[in-house]
């Protein structure tokens, strides 16, 4: 008897060893290197003292904080170097990218559900759902509402019932539309989401942390086929795209994304009540959060990560908040850290925009 308990312990311990290693393997390696880094244009003469203060003393949760004006980085705070996990602002991205391959002529916007042999084979779509397009998902108004993968629970409660709109007649926030976005363009293209990123915008806008490695699909769950894709990618590159929307999808005189793509993702496909908290978002374009009382394009990720593109001022605003790198950091940050606000980027940016005005900044 004492044998056997003695090789359970053995056991027990070897089990619990490896459950410890799994919960702290990195999700990414986070020094993975940037093909082409290209340092931007650095002003020196913004004053970092009131926002640093801010984000020290009165912010609940900002790990990185990036600004940039007319091309130019005015403000950097913090981790800004580290690629952390973007939650939903990786939606955006992927947005961008499908902008991409739609100059291209890779994909075209009116392909439905069926024609690109979407289904579930746990819950089958209706003929109905499977006449959801390309488009209807970017916008979230597939209707369908059915399970996804990376749902929250506010998702969850929120969610239609199954057949209750018609494709391209109701806007929901919905994961399956995103998730699905993931595998349709790696299938349209041939292009891994990571290395398209890699070669479409990292290494033409010369990001100075990106690795085609920070993207990759998490594990596929019981609800459905089309797992969640994930991405990974520092303050400093996300402020980038910020900048590259400001330049109307131009960076150092060469066409990246066109003109005519970015009109049609910020062109409101829903349109609703300016939300009572937040960055008062009242439209939804593209993947992309709008807000067209103040020309504001908006991406949003759990956690607190934000990319503020401020059309108005030509400014770019990027907030970070580090939700960890493995399963064991993610529920640390979870338990015991707060996630970041809206109303502390746009504290940040009151406070960057007061500067503007007294002291003008200069590219």
């Amino acid at each position: 008897m004492r044998r056997v308990l003695k090789t359970l312990g053995v056991l027990l311990g070897i089990v619990l060893v490896g459950l410890l290693v799994l919960l702290c393997w990195p999700f990414v390696n986070r020094s993975a290197p940037a093909a082409r880094p290209a340092p931007m244009p650095i002003a020196s003469n913004e004053d970092p003292a009131p926002l640093v203060s801010y984000i020290e003393t009165s912010a609940l949760g900002i790990d990185a904080f990036v600004i940039h004006e007319n091309g130019t980085v005015v403000f950097t705070y913090g981790e800004a170097d580290v690629p952390m996990n973007m939650a939903s602002t990786r939606k955006s991205v992927l947005s961008l990218l499908y902008g991409i391959a739609w100059d291209r002529g890779l994909i075209k916007l009116d392909r439905t559900l069926a024609d690109l042999d979407i289904d579930e084979p746990e819950t089958p779509l209706t003929e109905l759902e499977r006449q959801a397009t390309i488009e209807q998902l970017l916008q979230a108004r597939s209707g369908v509402y059915i399970p996804a993968g990376a749902e929250s629970p506010e998702m969850k409660a929120s969610r239609p019932k199954r057949g209750q709109y018609s494709p391209g007649t109701h806007h929901y926030y919905n994961n399956w539309d995103f998730n699905v976005l993931g595998t349709i363009f790696e299938k349209e293209t041939g292009l891994r989401i990571g290395d398209a990123l890699d070669m479409w915008l990292a290494q033409p806008l010369g990001m100075e942390d990106f690795n085609p490695s920070h993207v990759y699909f998490g594990q596929k769950e019981e609800v459905t086929d089309y797992p969640a894709y994930r991405m990974f990618m520092s303050a400093r590159d996300l402020a980038r795209l910020g900048t590259l929307i400001l330049q109307k999808g131009e960076w150092d005189d060469k066409r990246i994304v066109s003109e005519v793509w970015l009109t049609k993702s910020f062109t409101p496909s829903s349109r609703f009540e300016p939300m009572k908290w937040g960055f008062d978002n009242n439209a939804y374009g593209y993947s992309w959060w709008l807000n067209t009382e103040n020309s504001a394009v908006v991406a949003e990720g759990w956690g607190g990560q934000f990319l503020y593109v401020d059309r108005e001022h030509n400014m770019v605003f990027v907030a970070r908040r580090d939700t960890g790198n493995s399963g064991l950091g993610f529920q640390w940050f979870r338990q015991f850290k707060s996630v970041g606000f809206p109303d502390d980027l746009l504290e940040v940016r009151r406070l960057a925009l007061e500067q503007r005005v007294s002291k003008p900044i200069t590219p």
